[in-house]
């Protein structure tokens, strides 16, 4: 089953190790103490087949699929960064799950979120290397959105580490495709070698960290020193007071999904993810999503330019969705904020500054990152609810020789995020997926309710 991955790693990394690149490396420290990992849902309509055939399709397509083999090695005490490793597809990789209807498939996958990410219950304390995705099947549903008849739905649950929503989207697309020739990664010097791995490779990691955390750090200075000197733009996000829905959430994830189609939201905006903002707006002011001044603030997610090393490469920005506006006026004034945070995110100070994270020395950013979680609540945050959105291509994907009907995305939950969106398309059928827990979850029916109306409309 490995001999796609070690083909692959053997030809195109010519035996070095490969350390995670920073941003991929605080996605995985912050998996050690929180689930962070991504749920990416398919339906299709059932077949007559058995479960066993379509976990037997599902993992004859992952042994062609490099990413699939990957693991992580956590270097001793953090004092480098994490290195991708070779590990194998198992069985328990592939889980059925009995469910009846679309609300328990919902039920089940809300399970998966409010528990500990995968890093955490392959790993441990984190040093040994396990797999960094599952798949979940779940047959026959019943009341599946678009479906005429059962469903069955497949959930990829995959850690971050391995790539931020779009990169996770195109991993999608090749396991639900029929495509059965080998696939390379556009990215082939990701991929490790199988040298990187054991006692002798952790000593040998850990003594390059130490060597170099003072070069990385006089570096970080240096280019530090020149994105302050170049233009010096607002640093960090706006910030409003905390509303309801981003108080300490306690309970259970509740999930709720509204599919409509993509021809319907273009009489909103410009594109989808500013048309189904620019709905949003007035729906989070009625469940608590709003400032005591009436001010509605989502932190979005905007994909940069794909590089060579970094497989999570987006930004966050705190767009207003002017509430007080009428919709058409609102969604151009959305637009617009999300260009200039796009034109400013391009600058040659932000690009300094990213270039300067990436040479910060590992055991500091692992610091940072385990100082975050313990930090207390801020009375302060950068948006009331998240948005993130992705296009994940033609509805041509297949399972069981049936076409995909629509897909969903559920963005993780935070200690100051109560209430996520996900807003993924695929074909002309657009999904709004909502992840709501704590305040957000009590109210989380009339929400949706009040969503899909205002999309339908």
């Amino acid at each position: 089953e490995t001999h796609y991955a070690y083909v692959a790693i053997e030809q195109c990394h010519g035996g070095r190790l490969s350390a995670l690149a920073e941003p991929d490396a605080a996605m995985y420290w912050r998996s050690l103490g929180a689930n962070n990992d991504q749920f990416l849902l398919y339906a299709f309509p059932a077949s007559n087949s058995d479960d066993g055939d379509a976990v037997a399709e599902l993992r004859s397509r992952a042994v062609r699929i490099a990413d699939l083999h990957l693991g992580i090695a956590r270097t001793p005490n953090d004092l480098d960064y994490p290195r991708w490793v070779p590990v194998p597809i198992v069985d328990d990789q592939f889980c059925v799950h009995t469910a009846a209807t679309w609300d328990d498939c919902l039920r089940a996958v809300a399970g998966f979120m409010g528990q500990g990410s995968l890093v955490q219950g392959s790993e441990g304390e984190g040093r040994r290397a396990g797999p960094l995705w599952r798949v979940h099947v779940f047959a026959a549903i019943t009341g599946a959105p678009e479906a005429v008849g059962p469903a069955t739905v497949v959930v990829l649950q995959i850690s971050h580490a391995l790539g931020d929503g779009r990169r996770v989207s195109d991993l999608a697309r090749r396991l639900l495709s029929d495509e059965k020739s080998e696939h390379r990664d556009r990215d082939a010097s990701m991929l490790p070698s199988a040298t990187g791995v054991g006692i002798v490779a952790d000593i040998a990691a850990a003594m390059v960290g130490v060597a170099t955390v003072l070069p990385r750090l006089a570096a970080a200075t240096v280019v530090g020193l020149l994105a302050w000197r170049s233009e010096q733009p607002p640093a960090g996000l706006p910030v409003i007071e905390a509303t309801p829905l981003n108080l300490p959430a306690d309970g259970a994830v509740e999930l709720r999904t509204i599919t409509v189609s993509r021809d319907g939201l273009r009489r909103y905006g410009p594109s989808v993810t500013v048309s189904v903002m620019a709905v949003l707006a007035h729906v989070l002011a009625g469940v608590g999503g709003a400032t005591s001044e009436g001010q509605v603030v989502a932190e979005v997610t905007l994909a940069r330019p794909p590089t060579v090393r970094r497989r999570n490469n987006f930004h966050t920005v705190a767009v207003d969705l002017h509430a007080e506006a009428e919709v058409a006026d609102r969604a151009g004034l959305i637009g617009d904020q999300i260009e200039r945070a796009q034109r400013r995110d391009g600058t040659t100070a932000r690009r300094l500054e990213r270039k300067a994270a990436g040479l910060v020395p590992a055991v500091l950013d692992s610091l940072a990152v385990r100082l975050g979680r313990r930090a207390p609540l801020p009375t302060h945050v950068a948006g009331a609810t998240v948005v993130s959105s992705v296009n994940r291509g033609p509805a041509d994907l297949m399972l069981g020789g049936r076409r995909v009907l629509f897909t969903a995305g559920f963005p993780a939950l935070s200690p100051v995020h109560g209430l996520t969106h996900g807003v993924h398309g695929i074909g002309d059928r657009i999904t709004v997926s909502i992840a709501a827990t704590g305040h957000a979850a009590a109210v989380v029916d009339d929400y949706a309710r009040a969503v899909a109306a205002a999309l339908r409309r």
